[in-house]
C-alpha cells in the first residue's frame, strides 16, 4: 500500500514537473486542472479521462503498466503509446464526438509542444493526426448552438484556442517536415492528409472522407430526397459508376504554394496537399468536389456537400 501511495506521489510530481516546462504555454491555455470535478461530467467513451491525459505528461521510465483498450491491437507497444492510443479511442470511439474532448485538446497540444522541443517527428506526426481525427467529430448538428450553452465558458474558450494554436503549430511541422512526412507509409498519411483537412478548413468533409474510408459516398438529393443506395455502397469500388454519376472538378494542381493559408479555396488546397503528400487515392479528391447528378430528379450539386447534409 505505501508502495503504491509513494508511486502516486512520485507520478504526481513528474507529470506536474513536465507541465511546467510548458508554463507559458499553459498559461495561455489553461486547462482544466486534473483535480477538477469537471473530468467526471467532461466524460469519453468509457468514461473519466483525466488519468489518460495525465499520463501523457509522466516520464516512461516510471509509467505504470497498461492495458490496451483495443484489444485487437496486438502490436508490442510500450505504455506512454498504449496510455496515447487509449485516451484516442476514449476520444474518438465509432468516431462519434464526446465531450471529454473539450477539456483534452488543449493538453493535446501541450503534448504536441513538448515533443516539438524534444524535436520527436513521429510524436509530433501522431499528435497531429488523432487531434485531426478527434476534430472531425465535433460536427454541426440541429440542436448544437442549444446544446453547448451547458459547457462552461472557460472551458469553450480553452478548446476553441487549443484549436487555434494547433494550426500554427501543424503549419510549422508541414513546412519544416514534408520531406519526412512523404516517408510515412500511405495508410498513416490519407488520415493525416484527412485531419488537416479537419484541423484547417472542413471538419464535416474529413468526417466523411474517414467514416466513408476514402470509399462509400453517402449521399441524398436535397431536392427530391433520392437516396443514392449505389453511391453509398459501392461508391470508390466502382470507377465506372462515379464516373457516370460525377463531373470530376477541373484540376487545380499547382494553385497552391505550400504555405500561405490566408483566403485559401478547401479544394485547390487539399487536392494539393494530397499531391505533395503522395497520397494514393488523390484522384478521387476532383469527384468528391465535382458535380453529381440525381438520377432521380436531374439535380445537380457538388458531391461533398450533399454528402455533408445526408
Amino acid at each position: 500500500m505505501a508502495d503504491s501511495e509513494s508511486m502516486a506521489v512520485k507520478w504526481k510530481e513528474e507529470i506536474e514537473k513536465s507541465l511546467a516546462e510548458m508554463s507559458e504555454l499553459r498559461e495561455r491555455l489553461h486547462p482544466v486542472d486534473f483535480s477538477s470535478n469537471l473530468w467526471e461530467t467532461y466524460r469519453g467513451a468509457y468514461g473519466d479521462v483525466r488519468e489518460d491525459v495525465a499520463f501523457l505528461f509522466c516520464p516512461k521510465e516510471i509509467m505504470p503498466e497498461m492495458e490496451k483498450i483495443r484489444r485487437l491491437d496486438f502490436e508490442e507497444k510500450g505504455d506512454d503509446q498504449i496510455d496515447f492510443d487509449n485516451l484516442c479511442e476514449n476520444l474518438s470511439h465509432q468516431l462519434s464526438f464526446y465531450d471529454a474532448t473539450y477539456l483534452a485538446m488543449p493538453y493535446f497540444v501541450l503534448l504536441l509542444e513538448k515533443k516539438r522541443r524534444e524535436q520527436d517527428f513521429n510524436w509530433q506526426f501522431q499528435i497531429i493526426m488523432q487531434a485531426g481525427i478527434i476534430l472531425s467529430t465535433n460536427i454541426p448538428y440541429e440542436g448544437m448552438e442549444e446544446n453547448k450553452e451547458w459547457v462552461a465558458p472557460e472551458v469553450m474558450e480553452s478548446y476553441l484556442l487549443s484549436i487555434d494554436i494547433l494550426r500554427e503549430m501543424t503549419k510549422e511541422f508541414l513546412k519544416q517536415n514534408m520531406d519526412k512526412i512523404k516517408k510515412m507509409g500511405s495508410m498513416d498519411l490519407q488520415y493525416f492528409c484527412t485531419a488537416n483537412l479537419a484541423i484547417f478548413l472542413d471538419s464535416q468533409a474529413a468526417f466523411q472522407l474517414l467514416i466513408g474510408n476514402w470509399e462509400q459516398c453517402p449521399v441524398c438529393c436535397p431536392e427530391c430526397e433520392y437516396f443514392d443506395e449505389d453511391m453509398d455502397g459501392d461508391g470508390f469500388y466502382d470507377e465506372e459508376l462515379i464516373r457516370e454519376k460525377v463531373e470530376p472538378a477541373p484540376s487545380v494542381l499547382g494553385e497552391w504554394d505550400g504555405e500561405s493559408f490566408e483566403d485559401i479555396d478547401t479544394y485547390v488546397w487539399f487536392c494539393n496537399l494530397a499531391h505533395m503528400l503522395g497520397i494514393k487515392d488523390e484522384w478521387k479528391i476532383p469527384y468528391y468536389y465535382g458535380t453529381y447528378t440525381c438520377p432521380e430528379c436531374g439535380s445537380k450539386g457538388v458531391l461533398i456537400e450533399w454528402m455533408k447534409e445526408s
